[in-house]
């Protein structure tokens, strides 16, 4: 069985291909509806919140932006983890 740390590495490295993929056709594409579909992305998390306790500063914080091929390459990437690392 493979450990969770791997499992995770290949969904992120899948969602990072799959937004860069994205990105890229987005902006080699023409204005239209492929362009709107591809350009756009949704942003879920938590705001950077800023805590200062004098002595120390921090700053907590995360945010997740996914476009269509994110979702694309993090289901492709666990199809592939699933079936050829299995």
């Amino acid at each position: 069985m493979k450990s969770w740390f791997e499992a995770a590495a290949v969904l992120v490295a899948g969602a990072v291909l799959g937004s860069f993929l994205g990105k890229f056709i987005a902006t080699v594409s023409p204005q239209g509806k492929v362009h709107d579909l591809l350009a756009n992305d949704i942003t879920a998390g938590l705001q950077p919140a800023h805590l200062d306790l004098r002595v120390v500063d921090l700053t907590f914080g995360c945010l997740f932006h996914f476009n269509l091929l994110s979702i694309v390459g993090v289901l492709i990437a666990a199809f592939l983890y699933k079936r050829l690392l299995r």
